[in-house]
């Protein structure tokens, strides 16, 4: 896959779902094995968890995904409503730990108020 998904989805926990089926269709596209596809998934539910309940309301996640160097990277990104205080160091910490048991590569992306405002994920494909 060459192209770039977009998905822009409410900021809903019942959207979350469209996001984890949306997961799905990428992965048959980019030969991810079941068990990748499983954590894959997992993630994405933890990082739009976490995008949802800071100090500022979320009001939409976007979802992007491109294939780059062997891997599938995914980007997930809340468009948050206002100005919030931010997680502390050791909640951010602990979620990219959460994160880094299912993904090898994750980067979180904060706003200059302290609030994470993208996740970033990254998996390697299948090898043909």
């Amino acid at each position: 896959m060459n192209e770039h998904v977009t998905l822009t989805v409410p900021a809903l926990q019942a959207y979350v779902l469209v996001i984890r089926t949306a997961l799905g269709g990428l992965a048959l596209v980019n030969d991810l094995d079941v068990d990748t596809l499983e954590d894959l998934r997992q993630a994405a539910d933890e990082a739009c968890d976490y995008l949802m309940h800071q100090g500022a309301p979320a009001c939409s996640l976007r979802l992007d995904a491109w294939s780059e160097g062997g891997k599938l990277r995914v980007t997930l990104q809340a468009e948050l409503d206002g100005q919030g205080s931010g997680s502390s160091a050791e909640e951010m910490e602990l979620s990219k730990a959460v994160l880094e048991t299912l993904i090898p590569e994750v980067t979180l992306r904060t706003r200059a108020d302290g609030l994470v405002e993208r996740v970033e994920l990254a998996v390697p494909k299948a090898l043909a």
